[in-house]
């Protein structure tokens, strides 16, 4: 089977969650026999083609106002006619077109959209294509793709949403089969009208991209060392943690915070909350934090559709303490691999993080449920769940 990859990034171009996880689904394609092709935008002008660990990538130069991973901030007042662009992009269109027109795929499966325009759609079904699409985030129903605003969750959109995600709701009824990589945000996108006329609607996590490295050695004696893994931005709930953390005993724990975000929100952070207990890294490989850590903590203010992180942090046989928010409460098993809290309950984080320090053997008994629950991630699980789907929808097309 020829399989087209479509998604706005992919490696080495800003490789956040979802760009792992594509990536990761179409290496494991490849070592599974599939012939696979992405597509994805670029900084560049014109369409260049590369291989990348054996999967043929061609990056698709953006054709509208500015580089938006890069430059949005530098271009607010135009943000509103990017947006509009995004909606119906004829120029990335005709890209994309040649590039289909060229492989001749037997099925095509998009990711995030943004910068393509959901008008790609339409011209995989002009083509008698198979087409799956799954759900990362919230572009198909918010601009911003986050659905979070005025720092709370939008319960329902706003005039500018709705005028964005029309097209876009009437078009993603062509879709065969849509994914919800939780169930969370699957059902938000039915919910708002979103692929009612899609036959196939199904959940498939994403898969953890990092090798098992085996469980860590016994807990170590107080402080409990809390982590945060992620970006520094207010959507994540970092001040949540920062202040919860503030009310433990002194002494009793330690909290590393890796991860980068806007200067001066970082500037803020360190200078309000710094102390000797409260270790700010910046950027760090996964494997040497989650080595240094004894539990993760994702206070996420937003609805996270599924944080990848606590997918790693379960690889590394590390419990978790999650907001329940967005996908995150079908990741955490309440009472055995962590614990959920409510972010607008006051006290409700320290009250968790404290569980670990009266009883630090929770840690040695959460280990194993954690390194079990990872192997519902392993790659080869994941791709298995894709194929199963792809083989359907192309008997029904």
């Amino acid at each position: 089977m020829k399989i087209v990859l479509l998604n706005h990034l992919y490696a080495p171009n800003g490789m956040g969650g979802a760009e792992r996880v594509v990536q990761s689904l179409a290496e494991s394609l490849v070592q599974a026999g599939c012939r696979v092709v992405v597509v994805s935008t670029a900084p560049q002008k014109g369409t260049k083609m590369s291989y990348i660990n054996g999967v043929k990538v061609y990056y698709v130069g953006l054709k509208n106002l500015y580089w938006w991973p890069r430059e949005r901030q530098h271009h607010k007042a135009l943000k509103p006619l990017w947006h509009a662009l995004d909606i119906y992009n004829p120029w990335m269109a005709r890209e994309v077109a040649r590039v289909l027109d060229t492989e001749r795929p037997d099925l095509v499966h998009t990711n995030c959209l943004a910068g393509f325009s959901a008008l790609v759609w339409q011209l995989v079904k002009r083509r008698g294509v198979s087409l799956v699409h799954t759900l990362h985030d919230y572009y198909l129903l918010c601009p911003r793709a986050t659905m979070f605003r005025s720092e709370r969750n939008c319960m329902a959109r706003c005039f500018e949403c709705r005028m964005c995600s029309l097209p876009r709701t009437r078009s993603s009824n062509q879709v065969d089969a849509v994914v919800g990589v939780s169930r969370f945000i699957l059902e938000r996108h039915l919910k708002f009208g979103s692929f009612a006329a899609t036959p196939e609607k199904r959940v498939i996590f994403n898969a953890s991209h990092i090798s098992a490295p085996g469980l860590p050695s016994d807990t170590r004696p107080l402080p409990v060392r809390f982590g945060y893994l992620g970006r520094l931005h207010p959507t994540k709930g970092l001040e949540v943690l920062l202040k919860s953390v503030a009310q433990l005993p002194e002494g009793t724990w330690s909290l590393s915070v890796a991860g980068q975000g806007l200067t001066t929100y970082e500037r803020f952070l360190r200078s309000k909350y710094g102390t000797a207990a409260i270790n700010f890294l910046g950027h760090v490989r996964p494997e040497a934090f989650f080595s240094d850590i004894e539990v993760l903590v994702v206070p996420s203010l937003w609805h996270d559709p599924l944080p990848t992180v606590i997918i790693e942090a379960l690889t590394y046989g590390v419990p978790v303490i999650g907001s329940n928010r967005g996908g995150i409460p079908e990741l955490v098993e309440e009472g055995r691999t962590g614990f959920l809290f409510n972010p607008s309950r006051r006290g409700d984080l320290t009250e968790k993080m404290q569980r670990y320090i009266d009883d630090p053997p929770t840690l040695d008994r959460m280990r194993p449920a954690c390194a079990k629950r990872a192997k519902d991630f392993l790659p080869d699980n994941v791709v298995e769940q894709y194929l199963q789907l792809y083989a359907n929808i192309s008997e029904a097309v």
